[in-house]
C-alpha cells in the first residue's frame, strides 16, 4: 500500500499528486463531453488532442512512477510486465519489440533520477 503522505512528496519541481493529476487530466479530457471532469480538475481549456505516442509515454511514465512508489525495482517491474503476454504480442506485432516494457523501464531510470519531465527515447 502507498501511504497518502507519499503523494505530497516532490519529484523534480512538483508533488507526485500534482503530476498524477496532470497526467490523468491529459489522458482523460480528450472530448468535450469530459468538460465537467476537466472543470472539476480546475482546468478550463479545450480538450487535449488524442496523440497515441504522447499517451503511450504518459502511461509508461505513470506506470514507472507507481512501481517506484510501491518500492519495486527494474527487475521486479520486468518480471511483472512479463506477465502480460497479450500486451507483449501486440507491441511486437506493431513495433517489433515489447515497447511498453522498454518505455516503462526507461522511465523508471528517469523517476529514480528525480525526473518526471524528460520524454525518453528507447532504441
Amino acid at each position: 500500500m502507498i501511504s497518502p503522505q507519499k503523494f505530497e512528496n516532490s519529484i523534480g519541481n512538483q508533488t507526485i499528486a500534482d503530476f498524477i493529476r496532470e497526467q490523468v487530466l491529459r489522458l482523460t479530457y480528450t472530448a468535450v463531453d469530459m468538460r465537467p471532469f476537466a472543470a472539476d480538475m480546475g482546468y478550463g481549456g479545450e480538450p487535449f488532442v488524442w496523440d497515441e505516442d504522447d499517451r503511450r509515454h504518459r502511461l509508461a511514465r505513470l506506470d514507472a512512477l507507481f512501481f517506484h512508489l510501491y518500492g519495486l525495482d527494474r527487475n521486479d517491474a520486468d518480471y511483472i510486465l512479463a506477465q502480460f503476454p497479450i500486451v507483449r504480442e501486440q507491441d511486437e506485432k506493431q513495433f517489433g519489440r515489447y515497447l511498453t516494457r522498454d518505455l516503462i523501464l526507461a522511465y523508471m531510470n528517469a523517476v529514480a533520477a528525480g525526473d518526471l519531465e524528460t520524454v525518453v527515447e528507447v532504441r
